[in-house]
């Protein structure tokens, strides 16, 4: 009986529940790229400890104060959708078994989903450059990751090759990041290292996983999936006056932060 109990809690002290030993917190402000020059700016919080480094967007913009539906706007309609739900959206690295696992939001014209991404080293070049953000010394690095250069600002005193986003591999935690056509960036907040703070970030699941080809057509083509979604809802009569909308298909990527994937090379 003694030798069970201590069984199940070494099990349970081996989960992904984080401890205090070189556990941390720390929030960005992420832009995204977006055709509306006023683009959401979204905090992200991400966790790690010497394992494991989950980032989780929540804006409380999108989720809590947009009304979903369809108005009468004058002679046309206008269409509102909500992105975001409590849990957010989830970026899961696991550093053992180097795997990816991200978490898609419900969102109008799809419920959430999780999707099995692909582990890609960042070819890291470290630049002479050094400046200071917050408390911290900091080093430039500058990586192509998805035909995307970007410019990080990392520092070795917290020597974790964690980042915001899908950015990471260096010898110390990234704190800022921008791309080189200056679509997207991440603004270092806060950070509580080590934390006193108890944190349980396990692998999220959710009843529907894309594949990560399926994602990146859905996200290609996220208008007309919207648009049926849409039709579905409405009345018939209304939903035959809905027609498509004139393509303004983003087949550059050019307001996506991944431009190609490793299948279209």
């Amino acid at each position: 009986m003694k030798k069970s109990l201590i069984l199940i809690f070494t099990i349970l002290f081996n989960t992904f529940c984080f401890s205090q030993n070189k556990t941390g917190l720390i929030i960005y402000d992420i832009k995204y790229p977006n055709e509306n020059k006023n683009a959401n700016t979204v905090e992200t919080r991400m966790y790690f400890n010497d394992t494991i480094s989950a980032s989780i967007a929540f804006s409380t913009k999108f989720y809590k104060n947009t009304k979903e539906g369809i108005e009468q706007d004058g002679e046309g309609l206008r269409v509102n959708f909500k992105y975001g739900d409590e849990k957010g959206e989830i970026i899961h690295r696991n550093f053992k078994k180097e795997n990816i696992t991200l978490r898609f939001p419900k969102t109008t014209a799809f419920d959430e989903f999780t999707v099995e991404d692909t582990w890609l080293k960042i070819d890291w070049k470290i630049q002479e450059d050094t400046t200071k953000i917050g408390n911290f010394n900091c080093k430039k690095a500058i990586g192509e990751f998805r035909d995307r250069t970007f410019i990080v600002w990392f520092t070795e005193e917290i020597p974790m090759p964690y980042g915001p986003w899908k950015l990471y591999g260096l010898p110390g935690l990234i704190l800022q990041a921008e791309d080189k056509e200056k679509m997207f960036s991440v603004k270092f907040k806060s950070i509580e290292y080590p934390t006193s703070q108890v944190f349980e970030v396990n692998k999220p699941i959710e009843k529907e996983a894309k594949t990560l080809k399926d994602y990146v057509f859905a996200m290609d083509n996220y208008q007309d999936f919207l648009l049926e979604k849409l039709r579905a809802k409405m009345p018939r009569e209304m939903a035959s006056s809905l027609t498509k909308m004139p393509s303004k298909k983003d087949t550059n990527r050019t307001y996506k932060v991944e431009k190609i994937f490793e299948w279209e090379k």
